[in-house]
């Protein structure tokens, strides 16, 4: 077995991010069969996760499209196709434990009746992982079966445009920003603004596999502490996170606001966010929700065409739900108030006198976003020590979440 640099994996919970940190050149294999293309298809938008339909051997499955990883297969796909492999990677994920995958060559993909040929695959159990599993998906579409082409996402109409030819979508390149293909993997990265008391610039990954809209790198915001562009509004001991191999160790993230966003020319006033471990900061696929988006890997530009000129974020419920175990649970608690009542691992017990079973937890891992929809939420918690408490949580506004941050 060929062994070669370390790939880390990890899967974010509301999110499926793959990073690759050290690739195999195997990723700029590929071609596609078509001199001159456009295809249309339609595709499946829930929880911000993009799936399309995707032809293998006269067979369809279900593939997540994911700007932010490579192309992957699940194993299934792999017993049943048999494609050629090109090397075995050693792999740690986020607890440095070890496993092997394989890079395969798949002979032919068909999104619609657009073929690619001979692109390159990691080979990953994933239906071994129960945020997998909930989502159905046999696979994923990543940014390197896509670094010929242009792309359009259009998450209102639940369309995606594919083309070799910027003019066929009627965009002016002069209402578009530059393009970074970073990497074997070719991941797509733009400039944003930043702006506080003072501005910034801040080169971003544009991951459509990450649900969230903005999540911003610790090193990223250790640059930018120098500057009052920031503001710190909270810290947490905790986890968001899914890791492929092992139950993520707990760390300590800060919740920052950002008083202005602005990716091309949309702003968005307000963002909460907080640090995320790695060395990058992302853009995810809920921007899709306020504009159509179009990455042209071609000629290497960005476009985001907006339905409004800007966009007001205003308040959350303090915390965050991740996995564990299997089950629903707490993950960062930014709320002083809610630090004394509940901690990461709590698990969630009911949501507005639902129940969280094995029924219905796939709904709230792939439909319920109900820390987004609501403005009170009653919960049932299990607590470590096998309490169960009930609370009633309401969503705070900005100015609220100020007053009641203290840093010791």
């Amino acid at each position: 077995m060929k062994k070669c640099s370390q790939i880390l994996l990890l899967v974010l919970f509301g999110t499926f991010l793959i990073t690759v940190n050290a690739q195999s050149k195997s990723f700029k294999n590929g071609k596609i069969k078509a001199s001159s293309y456009f295809e249309e298809l339609s595709f499946e938008f829930e929880k911000n996760k993009i799936v399309i339909p995707v032809e293998i051997e006269g067979k369809t499955y279900r593939f997540l499209l994911d700007t932010g990883a490579p192309n992957i297969i699940s194993k299934e796909v792999y017993e049943t196709i048999q494609p050629k492999k090109i090397v075995t990677l050693s792999t740690n994920d986020a607890n440095n434990i070890s496993q092997d995958l394989d890079i395969v060559s798949i002979e032919s993909i068909k999104l619609g009746s657009l073929e690619f040929q001979k692109f390159s695959a990691l080979v990953y159990d994933l239906n071994g992982s129960d945020i997998f599993k909930c989502f159905g998906i046999d696979g994923f579409i990543g940014s390197n079966m896509l670094r010929h082409s242009i792309i359009q996402i259009n998450a209102e109409q639940k369309i995606i445009k594919i083309t070799d030819h910027i003019k066929k979508l009627g965009l002016d390149k002069k209402q578009s920003e530059k393009l970074k293909l970073v990497g074997n993997q070719s991941s797509p990265y733009v400039w944003i603004k930043i702006k506080g008391e003072d501005n910034g610039k801040e080169m971003v990954l544009i991951d459509t596999g990450m649900g969230s809209l903005y999540d911003l790198s610790e090193e990223n915001y250790d640059v930018f502490k120098t500057k009052n562009i920031y503001n710190e509004i909270g810290k947490s001991d905790g986890a968001s996170s899914v890791s492929l191999f092992g139950e993520v160790p707990i760390d300590s993230q800060i919740r920052v606001h950002l008083p202005k966003l602005v990716i091309q020319d949309f702003e968005i006033n307000n963002a909460i966010t907080h640090t995320t471990k790695g060395d990058h900061s992302k853009i995810g696929a809920e921007l899709l929700n306020y504009g159509i988006m179009t990455l042209d890997y071609k000629n290497k530009r960005f476009y985001f065409n907006s339905y409004n000129e800007s966009l007001s974020l205003n308040g959350d419920f303090g915390f965050t739900q991740t996995l564990k175990n299997n089950k629903l649970v707490i993950g960062y608690v930014w709320d002083e108030d809610l630090k004394t009542k509940i901690n990461y691992g709590d698990e969630i017990l009911e949501v507005n006198g639902e129940e969280v079973n094995t029924t219905n937890f796939c709904d709230y891992v792939t439909k319920k976003s109900v820390l987004k929809l609501l403005n009170k939420l009653t919960l049932k918690v299990k607590k470590e020590n096998g309490n169960v408490i009930e609370l009633t949580v309401e969503k705070k506004q900005l100015s609220s979440i100020f007053d009641n941050f203290k840093i010791n």
